[in-house]
């Protein structure tokens, strides 16, 4: 992302529901029982099947057909999902189960591509491409192996053309996807202004277009002179990285280094950890966060994204975060 200038709608809640709470198990989880609760007595027995059969896969595996139901996807493709499994790769299964790596640390791939973004404005869309692909099974098959299963079309895919949603070629698809995410993500930033391609994604229109079953993303910018105000906002992250939702965080600089840097210049994610997650307020926990531009996973301490002291690779180079995506239910 380059640099945006001077940000509208600086600090909005545009969106509606209620804030994650210190309690909440994972939302993917509980939006796909909303959708199942839906269904008819056969389907939901077939589900139930593929969830009994997924469990014996790791925690990965086992999330899978509860992401894919809570993304959108039927019980027929979920069944043509779970069929085409024992034909993956080793590889690809743990790229489609968890396109995240787990948070960590190293380099991250799609197929044999880096998931790193393809020009210098599409670090915002390559983070809500990873973040979506996260989130749902199917966009982050099709990006792996190419595959679209039953007919299924994963929603920021439709908004590829025909002949780079078919490509054979992972960093194709890829690309296509970042452009896409872009171009939705842009559209009506400006009201009846069009969007200067040279500034990336702006918060809000990220916040429109991400995606994450059972959740919706509201921007609000972040001010890390105020040490209360930046506690609530990461205790807020720590909360929707413990319930398995991913976090976007845009970073810059300040205005020692000149008004042009102390804006939006870069967005980064912050990814849910393996194993048991920090509690909200422990200065000493360590986050995982995808770094778009390496398309890697680097470490950094709550203490230093609370008090910044020079540029850090975990935000792309820049020395600060000053603006988050968080998710309400």
């Amino acid at each position: 992302m380059a640099g945006t200038g001077a940000a509208p709608l600086a600090g909005t809640d545009t969106g509606t529901g209620t804030a994650l709470s210190a309690g909440t198990a994972s939302v993917a989880q509980a939006a796909a029982g909303r959708v199942r609760a839906g269904l008819g007595p056969t389907d939901r027995g077939r589900y139930d099947a593929l969830v009994t059969a997924a469990a014996t896969g790791g925690d990965a595996v086992a999330s899978v057909p509860a992401r894919a139901l809570a993304g959108g996807a039927s019980v027929d493709a979920i069944e043509r999902l779970a069929a085409l499994w024992p034909t993956l790769t080793r590889r690809e299964r743990s790229q489609v189960s968890a396109p995240l790596g787990h948070g960590r640390p190293g380099p991250l791939r799609v197929g044999d591509a880096p998931a790193r973004q393809s020009d210098g404005t599409t670090c915002g869309s390559t983070v809500l491409a990873m973040l979506a692909a996260a989130g749902d099974p199917f966009l982050a098959l099709w990006l792996v192996t190419g595959r679209l299963v039953g007919g299924h079309v994963p929603l920021e895919a439709r908004g590829v053309a025909a002949a780079e949603l078919t490509s054979d070629d992972a960093a194709v698809r890829f690309a296509a996807l970042q452009r896409a995410l872009k171009r939705a993500s842009t559209r009506g930033a400006l009201g009846p202004l069009p969007w200067p391609a040279a500034l990336g994604t702006p918060p809000w229109g990220a916040a429109r277009v991400a995606r994450w079953p059972g959740v919706r993303f509201t921007h609000h910018v972040l001010d890390d002179t105020d040490a209360g105000h930046l506690a609530a906002m990461l205790d807020r992250a720590d909360t929707a990285l413990a319930a398995g939702v991913p976090v976007p965080l845009f970073t810059g600089g300040d205005l020692g280094r000149g008004v042009t840097t102390a804006v939006p210049r870069h967005v980064v994610l912050l990814v849910p950890p393996e194993g048991r997650p920090a509690r909200p307020d422990d200065d000493r926990a360590t986050y995982a966060v995808l770094e778009p531009g390496q398309g890697r996973v680097h470490r950094i301490t709550r203490e230093v994204m609370a008090t910044p002291g020079g540029p850090h690779p975990a935000l792309g180079g820049w020395s600060h975060v000053c603006w988050a995506l968080l998710p309400r239910t």
